[in-house]
């Protein structure tokens, strides 16, 4: 049974098997590498790939009866941190620097290309966003000055990083919580990734910042040189640009969800800002 156009599901006698298949050789040759390094460590947050005379298919079990991480969930969040922090302190063994087969994450390369992305398409979003747009653009310019000031102090602590901590990677099977979709992992800063890890948990909690802060004293401790990376909007860019693809109908139906998002968002932005500005000088 195919699920999307590169994924399936196929019964067999023994058990259910997902299988996705791959268009891009370098993806599925990274994907399939970091696996066998996490299994030969038994790293215990991964399902196992299995094995396949076909280079460009990633097989595994089926998980039956799961579900995608719920981030409004307190222990839910606890664990997808616990995971990430255990991700993180792979490097301890196994020498990810040494791999180039896995790319190098440039977060103020990334973020100032969504940026301008979403600039090009200002005659197409005025109209929706209307002057909230502008304060959009300012955030992000904002941040990203003071990021191109900041001298990278930690290029000795890269590790894998996931590369797309979004609430259905965090799979929650029988075996307890799982991470999948390695699909954009890179190496990294950790800070990097919870910082990211935070833009998509934080409206799950009305923007209190000090509730996930309280709640994993790994992302204070990982995360205060680069706190004021919150300021980026990147939740409300990414998803303006996306909406750029979507048919009328779906589109109209996305803005039922959007817009309110976007006011709730902008409306604790300030305060945001504050907190975090306050964090990192502390």
């Amino acid at each position: 049974m195919q699920i999307k156009n590169n994924i399936w599901k196929q019964e067999t006698a023994k058990e259910t098997l997902f299988i996705k298949k791959y268009d891009n050789d370098l993806v599925v040759e990274k994907v399939k590498f970091i696996h066998k390094q996490l299994e030969v460590i038994k790293f215990p947050y991964v399902i196992p790939l299995k094995k396949t005379k076909e280079p460009n298919l990633l097989v595994q079990t089926w998980q039956h009866r799961s579900y995608s991480a719920d981030f409004s969930d307190k222990n839910n969040r606890k664990q997808a941190v616990k995971i990430l922090k255990s991700l993180h302190e792979t490097s301890h063994q196994i020498d990810w620097k040494s791999k180039s087969i896995i790319p190098r994450q440039n977060l103020l390369n990334k973020w100032t290309a969504r940026l301008e992305k979403f600039m090009l398409h200002e005659k197409e979003l005025v109209p929706y966003l209307q002057h909230a747009y502008y304060d959009i653009t300012l955030y992000a310019n904002r941040i990203l000055r003071k990021m191109r000031k900041q001298v990278e102090k930690n290029q000795l602590n890269l590790t894998l990083l996931h590369g797309d901590v979004v609430h259905h990677n965090f799979l929650i099977t029988q075996d307890g919580m799982k991470l999948i979709d390695f699909d954009l992992s890179v190496l990294g800063d950790p800070a990097d990734e919870l910082i990211l890890w935070l833009h998509r948990a934080l409206p799950n909690v009305d923007y209190n910042l000090e509730t996930l802060l309280n709640e994993n004293q790994y992302l204070l401790e990982t995360c205060r040189h680069k706190i004021q990376y919150l300021q980026y909007p990147n939740e409300l860019l990414r998803e303006w640009l996306y909406i750029l693809y979507l048919g009328d109908l779906e589109k109209e139906a996305f803005l039922d969800y959007l817009m309110p998002f976007t006011e709730k968002a902008l409306r604790h932005w300030p305060e945001l800002i504050a907190k975090s500005e306050k964090i990192f000088l502390s």
